[in-house]
């Protein structure tokens, strides 16, 4: 793999710390003149029969949910500065999956997310930075937040 990024995608989910993680991936696209693609991961909602925890229904149409995402990853990029940034929302099984489906798709050299420290049992059931890391096309960059 080239140590030279041409296009960064950038996972972030709305949170204060997609801010922290976008302002990283800014640095390292700033270095290699890389394109910048912010991409909002909207997870599908199964629930089998019989499962006993409800999920929070909105009260939103799926059209404005993710209109709604569009809009906040927009600004999120004119606010930090990089209103040339791409930016995708996607639907998918979960967010492993649509961030390494829209990586291979928009073939991006690099994929930058954020990652909590964890401690105790959190450790053991994993999360969506370190499962991406084996299943990835491309190189990696995890912000601690």
């Amino acid at each position: 793999m080239s140590n030279e990024y041409k296009h960064v995608l950038v996972a972030i989910d709305h949170s204060d710390d997609s801010e922290k993680i976008v302002k990283q991936a800014i640095v390292v696209a700033q270095r290699n003149h890389a394109k910048i693609t912010l991409l909002h991961v909207l997870e599908d909602i199964n629930i089998a029969l019989g499962y006993e925890l409800m999920p929070i229904i909105s009260e939103q149409t799926d059209t404005e949910i993710v209109s709604e995402a569009k809009r906040n990853a927009r600004a999120l990029a004119d606010r930090l500065g990089i209103p040339d940034a791409d930016t995708h929302v996607v639907s998918a099984f979960s967010t492993k999956e649509g961030i390494i489906k829209t990586a291979e798709s928009l073939q991006v050299e690099l994929v930058v997310v954020g990652a909590h420290t964890r401690q105790g049992l959190a450790l053991l059931l994993g999360s969506t930075s370190g499962s991406i890391i084996n299943d990835s096309p491309c190189d990696i960059l995890v912000v601690k937040v």
